[in-house]
């Protein structure tokens, strides 16, 4: 509980309690409070006005159709009709991927490295870590065709 106090405390409480009134399902659905500390930690210009029209526009919707979560909502709103919300919506959707996969791969990084240590010697998980550091780049490389290019061409 420690370890969430520490890291959801300031901004990151701020931020959560933004992505929170972006969902439908929210009693604080459209908060101006917490839109407006989202809009402001990422330089987004947010007019009042346009959250009144997107909650008016939104509760019609509703009564015609189902909005039952953030990505729906997402698409409903038009950029010309709502441009900074349709930029904090866009922002509210993309910060839990981004900080998931984050810790998703080094939570991999880890176990790899914890089960490799204990099967193999320190400089094979070296390059096994480099590998997988420069997956990119070794995207990129031609395989070889087959094993035998490996091998040093034989002696007469």
């Amino acid at each position: 509980m420690n370890e969430l106090d520490h890291r959801f405390t300031g901004v990151g409480a701020d931020l959560m309690k933004g992505i929170q009134v972006c969902h439908p399902a929210s009693a604080t659905f459209l908060s101006e409070e917490f839109l407006r500390k989202v809009a402001i930690n990422y330089k987004i210009q947010m007019k009042s006005e346009e959250i009144l029209v997107a909650k008016n526009f939104l509760a019609r919707k509703k009564e015609t159709s189902t909005t039952p979560d953030m990505l729906s909502v997402y698409r409903l709103l038009d950029y010309d009709m709502f441009p900074t919300l349709k930029a904090i919506f866009h922002v509210t959707l993309t910060i839990p991927v981004s900080s998931c996969s984050c810790e998703q791969s080094f939570s991999a990084l880890r176990y790899l490295r914890t089960w490799l240590m204990s099967t193999m010697g320190q400089d094979r998980l070296n390059h096994l870590a480099v590998l997988s550091i420069e997956k990119n780049t070794l995207d990129g490389i031609e395989h070889m065709k087959s094993s035998t290019d490996l091998l040093p061409p034989p002696k007469n």
